[in-house]
């Protein structure tokens, strides 16, 4: 009783670890992915806070440094972020003009804040691969940014929304474009990420071509379509051997299908014959019917005599 109940056990123990050889690289590159973004988040917030603790900061926009393993520095790589205190009321009267973004105003915050602490990233090209994932087909043609907002009154983790009720917030990629890989703004798509570095949508890019018009807060890109390779062209004694296989595989549909007409029109023609004799046999053990030959075949036939007429009793006489 004790090896059967094992058994199922130890079959799921091996269904586990194959699932585990095969499926980890997906969901465990998602899950680094949502931890790295999640953690440069964190970091970023919390050196904005620091930053904006002082009130003399407040409406101005500040560069926020971070650590060496994340900044952007002479080598190009890593993250940049700058960050702002400002006003609700502020906010829906003037909005916010900062580093490729703009924030128009009748823009409130979702929930409401008196206060918010807006955070402007920019990682770069080279990061924006690695931390997000480009749609299919696509390549990421400018670095990412990355637009947040918390409520400063209730700590630095109170994270809202922003809702425009005018004109949407424009992200501008103009100057970050990569020109090595042909910028088309009629192909190019913008691209909102997830919390875990996934596409979650995308829509056309917004006149003149390098900006694209975002609702709320969160990640933004833009990427190029990837030019298509052409198919090699097919070599000839390919081709030849194609065309030598094709004519064959049609010449043997049609002797198959011409076999097999002929095989069920000899089917029923049997069939039939076989009703017909099978007809004839029970006719024949039903009555003995003597034959008769017409013109050549061979027929059953009845000896019919009639009643006799008999005159009745009181009959006139004809």
């Amino acid at each position: 009783m004790a090896k059967a109940s094992l058994l199922p056990l130890s079959l799921l123990a091996h269904a586990v670890v194959l699932a585990a050889c095969f499926f980890p690289p997906l969901c465990c590159t998602a899950r680094s992915r949502t931890e790295n973004i999640s953690a440069i988040e964190v970091t970023v917030r919390a050196r904005a806070s620091e930053l904006l603790h002082d009130a003399a900061n407040t409406s101005r926009l500040v560069d926020v440094p971070l650590p060496a393993n994340l900044s952007a520095g002479a080598g190009g790589g890593g993250v940049r972020a700058w960050a702002l205190r400002v006003r609700s009321n502020k906010l829906w009267a003037d909005g916010v003009n900062a580093t490729g973004f703009a924030i128009p105003p009748r823009v409130v915050p979702a929930p409401f804040a008196r206060r918010l602490t807006v955070v402007f990233e920019r990682f770069a090209v080279g990061n924006s691969s690695a931390f997000f994932a480009a749609p299919r087909r696509y390549a990421l043609a400018a670095p990412v940014a990355g637009l947040l907002a918390y409520d400063a009154s209730a700590g630095p983790g109170a994270r809202v929304s922003l809702r425009a009720f005018g004109a949407p917030v424009r992200v501008e990629f103009k100057d970050d474009l990569s020109t090595d890989r042909g910028f088309n703004a009629a192909a190019a798509r913008c691209v909102t990420f997830a919390a875990s570095g996934e596409v979650m949508a995308t829509h056309a890019v917004a006149a003149p071509g390098s900006a694209c018009a975002v609702t709320g807060t969160g990640h933004f890109g833009i990427a190029v379509r990837l030019p298509e390779t052409p198919p090699p062209p097919a070599d000839p004694a390919v081709r030849a051997r194609w065309w030598a296989w094709t004519m064959g595989v049609g010449a043997g549909g049609v002797l198959g299908a011409s076999v097999l007409a002929l095989s069920v029109a000899g089917a029923v023609s049997w069939s039939r014959r076989r009703r017909r004799e099978e007809m004839e046999l029970r006719a024949l053990a039903g009555e003995e019917l003597g034959r008769m030959t017409v013109r050549g075949s061979r027929m059953p036939s009845a000896k019919v005599v009639r009643t006799r007429p008999e005159l009745e009793e009181h009959s006139p006489a004809w």
